[in-house]
């Protein structure tokens, strides 16, 4: 008799093997089946005997629909970097099974996102209230991430950008950062390239910068805009918790 299947959703975390969680690494053991962009098979290939099933960019649906189909009666993993509901497959996945009625059981597992590894290389960036906006206009309108942004922006959160430029889409990076300009000043930005992976480089800049050396961005990089409070004290940037609104340092 067949056995019975599950499909799990792993997040590999950011890059680097020692930042995969001992469940994902499990998920990974057990599967007979690894599906996932090649970006991502790559870095977890070594970790599973299972068979390997590679697809490139705008293959998502073909992929969770491939992985559904094997998870019936084998256990297979899907891979999403960093977390999976976060840019991640998750989202596809859950409504892809429920709006079809797929009878699959299936399970997320979280992964270290981009944003947790890229704030403690900046020194503590991200301390309190964020928001995280990508600027890859591929699922979403222009239209709505710009007043998601400028929203965000008036609110005075720190702001994490997912996604800020690539070959086809240069000219978003500038709108965003004209957009923070004018709603926020020339706030100082965590530019933090390949985070916990090869290839990590980590910088401090400002929106006019960025702006006029735009090249130093990819669809690779995370940018941490920063909030009223933040700071940059000998290199390092940090945005207070509000500590020392209550307690004073001894």
């Amino acid at each position: 008799m067949p056995s019975q299947g599950k499909l799990y959703v792993v997040g590999i975390g950011p890059g680097m093997e020692d930042m995969l969680t001992l469940r994902a690494l499990r998920a990974l053991e057990q599967s007979e089946y690894v599906l996932g962009h090649r970006t991502y098979t790559q870095r977890i290939r070594h970790l599973t005997r299972a068979q390997i099933i590679e697809s490139g960019m705008g293959q998502e649906v073909n992929r969770v629909k491939r992985a559904c189909e094997l998870a019936t009666n084998s256990i297979v993993s899907l891979v999403s970097g960093g977390d999976p509901s976060i840019y991640g497959m998750a989202s596809l996945v859950v409504e892809y099974i429920h709006k079809r009625n797929i009878d699959v059981c299936y399970e997320v597992i979280p992964g270290i996102t981009a944003l947790c590894a890229a704030s403690p290389l900046l020194g503590c960036a991200i301390s309190g209230d964020h928001v995280v906006i990508s600027l890859s206009d591929h699922l979403t309108p222009w239209e709505v991430i710009e007043k998601r942004l400028k929203c965000a922006l008036h609110g005075d959160f720190v702001v994490v950008i997912y996604n800020p430029s690539s070959r086809q889409r240069g000219d978003n990076l500038l709108k965003a950062l004209e957009i923070v300009l004018s709603e926020r000043g020339d706030a100082p930005i965590g530019v933090v390239k390949n985070a916990m992976r090869e290839g990590e480089r980590v910088c401090i800049s400002s929106a006019s910068e960025l702006f006029e050396s735009p090249e130093l961005v990819d669809m690779h990089t995370l940018l941490v805009v920063g909030s009223s409070e933040t700071r940059i004290d000998d290199g390092v940037m940090i945005t207070p918790r509000g500590y020392a609104r209550k307690y004073i340092y001894r």
